[in-house]
């Protein structure tokens, strides 16, 4: 089930995901190929609508009011978020993905089952 969120319940939802330590995946994509294909790790704010997930040494910074189209994907295993249609770009095939596992446990392991999720 996928329907639009604003930007204002994405950030509840992150804070929800931040505040419990839980571990997303991020996947950035261009069109439907993911040009760098995912990093997992913790999310937390840096400041209101703007969220930072670091990775190892890759930290990515995610800032939701800065995109028109933001949808929730739900399923029984995922909770997913898509970032599309950044405000002020022409490049519409842009788009973030965010993914929490329900049963708190999202590794390299998950890839499968967040490939599934952004194709």
């Amino acid at each position: 089930m996928s329907y639009h969120i604003t930007a204002e319940k994405a950030d509840e939802i992150l804070e929800e995901w931040a505040s419990e330590s839980l571990s997303v995946c991020l996947a950035v994509c261009k069109g439907n190929l993911a040009w760098h294909a995912h990093w997992v790790g913790k999310i937390r704010s840096a400041d209101v609508g703007r969220w930072i997930l670091t990775a190892g040494h890759t930290t990515n910074v995610l800032s939701t009011r800065e995109f028109e189209k933001i949808l929730l994907t739900e399923d029984d295993e995922l909770l997913g978020m898509r970032f599309r249609l950044t405000k002020g770009s022409a490049d519409s095939g842009f788009e973030v993905n965010l993914f929490i596992a329900k049963d708190r446990r999202l590794d390299l392991e998950s890839t499968p089952l967040v490939q599934r999720k952004i194709q």
